[in-house]
């Protein structure tokens, strides 16, 4: 039997799609092979929320699960911090790697953070270890995107780092069909590049496939997931203004990050009552709430890097059955439009989007059709089970 050494910064019980793509990944892993896992204390979006008993709601086999403590805080809203949690992390990665007395055959490593890649290819080294790489964003083209750490040194040196990462992974994973070519630019084989994108598992697939009324007063649209910098989510506030005085339809919000707060001082300051924040949940009771829900909403900052992406929550929203609308572009526009699941809006015509929400608003029968349709798509695409084969693949392909 391999033995696997799994490594990412974010895991259960975190939320959002990465914690939410490494638990699967180890439950799925373990059950064919010795995985072990390298990963932090609960930290994202912060550690204070993970206090909470209901976060800790899954059985994992904890003994080979290894989670390091670190130090930095502030790290939720200041860039400067979250630069450090990342270096300390790596740090403390790298001190664990080196003290380990077990080998193993295969390093599985996640990124981003790119500094877990590196950690990645320590391993890789120690061990002398065939090294899978993971690649769910494209750093450092995505700091580029939210304009973060856009410092010619620090971005010179990122880009070294990503092609050196790159070069010596013996296979690198993508969740976006995208990442493919820019990867590829970089030199490197597209044999060596497999495409898994994030998934539901059968049960929540199955959620998405409970009979539920279509005809529902009020309508309710609903975001979930990142309230970050690359989230375009004022958009949301001004939809939400604008069916202010509609009684045919609500807005809700459960989110967590950087801008998480300022989204709730907005609404307060505008006294929007047609429009609920909710703090961050669990990944079982926030899909419960979106399948209570009628529309789901999606943004991104208009950014050539986002071009290339799909977030979690679209895989997500197809997948429980909501209609999508929203503004994004690239990949996620065209999954969208491939999928019949939605309608999708320039930045600069929200008048539009006011226009085909009302449209869906007023026409359950199209609401139904959009929901069979993102069903149909997640279950041929977005299943962890089927999905995971191509992982397993790339596996017993090594000697």
């Amino acid at each position: 039997m391999k033995k696997i050494l799994l490594i990412s910064q974010n895991f259960y019980p975190e939320i959002g799609s990465a914690a939410n793509r490494m638990k699967q990944l180890f439950r799925l892993l373990g059950r064919k092979y010795d995985t072990t896992l390298y990963t932090t204390e609960p930290q994202y979006p912060n550690r204070d929320i993970y206090e909470q008993e209901k976060f800790w709601d899954a059985e994992l086999n904890e003994e080979k699960i290894a989670r390091v403590k670190t130090r930095t805080s502030k790290y939720e809203t200041k860039m400067i911090f979250r630069f450090f949690l990342y270096l300390e992390t790596l740090c403390r990665f790298i001190l664990k790697i080196l003290r380990a007395k077990e080998s193993f055959d295969v390093v599985y490593v996640s990124s981003p953070p790119i500094s877990i890649a590196l950690a990645g290819l320590i391993a890789k080294r120690k061990f002398k270890a065939k090294l899978i790489v993971d690649i769910r964003d494209l750093w450092p083209e995505s700091l580029k995107g939210v304009g973060k750490f856009n410092s010619p040194i620090v971005l010179w040196i990122a880009y070294r780092f990503e092609k050196r990462i790159y070069k010596q992974a013996d296979q690198i994973i993508v969740n976006s069909e995208r990442f493919v070519d820019y990867i590829a630019s970089k030199g490197i084989d597209p044999k060596k590049i497999t495409f898994v994108p994030n998934a539901l598992t059968p049960e929540e697939l199955e959620l998405g496939s409970l009979k539920r009324p279509i005809i529902n007063e009020p309508i309710t649209v609903i975001y979930t997931g990142n309230i970050g910098l690359a989230q375009e989510l004022a958009s949301f506030i001004r939809m939400a203004a604008h069916f202010e005085k509609d009684s045919a339809v609500q807005f809700k919000m459960i989110g967590y990050g950087a801008n998480y707060q300022k989204l709730i001082d907005s609404v307060k300051e505008q006294e929007l009552a047609n429009i609920i924040v909710n703090p961050p949940d669990t990944r079982s009771n926030v899909l419960r709430k979106l399948a209570a829900a009628d529309v789901a909403f999606v943004s991104l900052v208009p950014h050539p890097v986002f071009e290339t992406v799909i977030p979690g929550k679209i895989v997500d929203y197809m997948g429980i059955g909501l209609p999508i609308i929203g503004m994004v572009s690239g990949y996620s526009r065209e999954i969208i439009h491939a999928s019949n699941t939605g309608f999708i809006y320039e930045h600069d015509a929200e008048q539009e989007m006011y226009c085909g929400l009302a449209h869906l608003i007023k026409n359950h029968e199209l609401r139904g059709k959009l929901r069979q349709n993102g069903l149909q798509y997640a279950k041929a695409n977005y299943n962890w089970q089927e999905n995971f084969k191509r992982i397993e693949k790339l596996i017993s392909e090594f000697e």
